[in-house]
């Protein structure tokens, strides 16, 4: 994006989860079809889609790297103007977007495939609908956090420091192709890591064990840890502090989260501080080859993805036993204790206690218990904002 400052100028972003939320819509000239936060649960039950991770950044971390870069300024609280620029919060940063964007005038409204993502707010709600480039991507399901995954990381990768780590990595590591970051304080040894798919980018404090392959585009967050003999296939992403062991490919893991032990995970989303016991593994692909639906918390129904090949979507703070199965497209929701010995339902609940074939509630106080205790584990305080969302969501839901 070097040469694109030229053609940018000084705006003003306001974000939105939602363009409901933005008035006056009965003045609108154009019918209205927008994001909604809901179509990432249950991801962003609890955190705004700006802090989902795509590639080795947040959104969030993206917007701003790119505010430093260009002019631009990133308004909080919900007070609109004439001329502000209202984004979507799905929006993947590109230059694209960046492109698009610096050519909009006061009532220009941007729109892919029937959505509109982006306008620049006019109080008269009079507003002059564009079509934009269909290389802005748009999060508008979940499982666009796995498929947006490898090109991210490539992205990523080249926003950041790029750099080829080959003299300061230990001779027993056999390293194909030069696109690696390799950063202060990480352990590994007889580790097998090819470049030449992707780049891959290894951030402070990892530990590879020995016998692992990996293969780019690959992210690896800070203090992550590879389990010995692990395969990882590429588009993978991993947060900070998880821990990878068998196979794994085109899929994201968030942080603090374990699937430590031998078992496929392909083409899924993991989200933070979950746990997969030993021999836990997921479908990807139908038998009869057909395309995977999946659970729409926006919809409240079951959606066909277009995809053959989709697997798991598990939320924050959920622990599946031992061998557990995920079937093709299923989506579980946060806070939720999975431990029966055959195929789980394709949509499970949040704050859900399965067990023998039984789905219960999860018990909020035994829930909040072990949760403190899976905090204080990682030495990390349980935060009271994230204690009142879960009350509320549990409510809510119950």
């Amino acid at each position: 994006m070097s040469g694109f400052f030229y053609y940018f100028y000084f705006v003003k972003i306001f974000f939105v989860d939602c363009f409901d939320a933005i008035r006056p819509l009965d003045k609108l000239t154009f019918p209205l079809t927008s994001f909604d936060k809901k179509s990432l649960y249950p991801f962003t039950f609890i955190k705004s889609c700006l802090d989902l991770r795509v590639g080795i950044l947040t959104l969030r971390e993206k917007w701003n790297r790119l505010a430093q870069m260009f002019n631009l300024e990133l308004a909080e609280g919900d007070i609109l103007e004439d001329g502000i620029l209202c984004l979507s919060e799905n929006i993947i940063p590109s230059e694209g977007l960046l492109r698009a964007i610096a050519t909009m005038e006061v009532g220009d409204a941007l729109q892919q495939n029937g959505t509109v993502f982006a306008w620049r707010y006019h109080q008269e709600g009079v507003f002059k609908l564009k079509g934009a480039d269909d290389t802005i991507s748009l999060l508008n399901g979940v499982e666009d956090l796995f498929l947006l995954t490898g090109a991210e990381i490539v992205n990523d990768f080249n926003l950041l420091a790029k750099k080829t780590a080959a003299a300061t990595v230990s001779p027993t590591n056999q390293l194909l192709g030069t696109d690696f970051y390799i950063a202060e304080q990480v352990t590994m040894e007889c580790v097998t890591l090819n470049s030449t798919t992707g780049p891959i980018y290894i951030d402070e404090g990892v530990t590879i064990m020995e016998g692992a392959h990996l293969r780019g585009p690959l992210y690896l967050g800070k203090g992550a840890v590879v389990k010995m003999g692990a395969t990882i296939y590429g588009n993978v992403s991993v947060g900070k502090q998880s821990v990878v062991g068998g196979e794994v490919g085109n899929s994201v893991i968030g942080d603090f989260s374990a699937k430590g032990h031998h078992g496929y995970l392909g083409c899924s989303v993991i989200g933070d501080w979950c746990n997969l016991g030993a021999g836990t593994s997921n479908s990807n692909l139908k038998n009869n080859l057909k395309t995977v639906t999946i659970y729409d918390y926006k919809l409240e129904d079951f959606r066909d993805t277009g995809l053959l090949k989709c697997g798991v979507f598990i939320g924050d703070y959920t622990r599946a036993g031992i061998n557990s199965s995920f079937n093709t497209g299923t989506v579980i929701g946060i806070a939720s204790m999975l431990a029966d010995t055959s195929f789980y339902a394709k949509f499970v609940p949040s704050f859900a206690w399965v067990f023998n074939g039984d789905t219960q509630i999860y018990n909020f106080d035994k829930f909040m218990a072990y949760l403190e205790a899976l905090y204080i584990s990682k030495n990390e305080e349980l935060p009271e904002r994230l204690i009142r969302e879960l009350n509320q969501l549990n409510k809510k839901y119950n």
